[in-house]
């Protein structure tokens, strides 16, 4: 069973990008942090193009894209889109709940926290006998 930790919303207010336009964009709070996706970029990720940067919001009278936080991208099976973070952890909202949010049939998307992997990223340093507990 997944945790939700969070929601995605469009954003309320006016959002200023790198190049300090006015942009649309998708709110995601996680664990009480804001972030932000660029709604042209998000489009693009659903359909399986490319993978969306995820940047962090900071508010100076108005708000404003920050460093970029992770990524989002397409799952395999294609029914959910994955984000993940530079700090490791990965997220998870399901497609239909984020198109019916695109669509405005529905004010928010909740999130969900993937569990960590239980693979080991290089077996090949650890001995024999983990080398078998590493594919479990």
């Amino acid at each position: 069973m997944l945790e939700k930790v969070g929601y995605m919303q469009k954003a309320k207010t006016v959002t200023i990008d790198e190049d300090g336009l006015p942009t649309e964009i998708i709110e995601i709070v996680i664990d009480g942090k804001r972030f932000g996706i660029l709604i042209d970029d998000l489009k693009r990720a659903i359909r399986g193009k490319i993978s969306a940067r995820t940047f962090q919001l900071r508010i100076n009278w108005k708000q404003y894209i920050s460093t970029t936080a992770g990524l989002a991208y397409l799952s395999y099976s294609g029914k959910a889109l994955n984000i993940e973070m530079i700090d490791g952890n990965r997220y998870t909202v399901s497609l239909d709940s984020l198109k019916s949010l695109m669509c405005r049939r529905s004010s928010y998307a909740p999130v969900a926290r993937l569990p960590m992997s239980s693979t080991i990223k290089c077996p090949s340093i650890m001995g024999t006998a983990q080398k078998a507990l590493a594919t479990c």
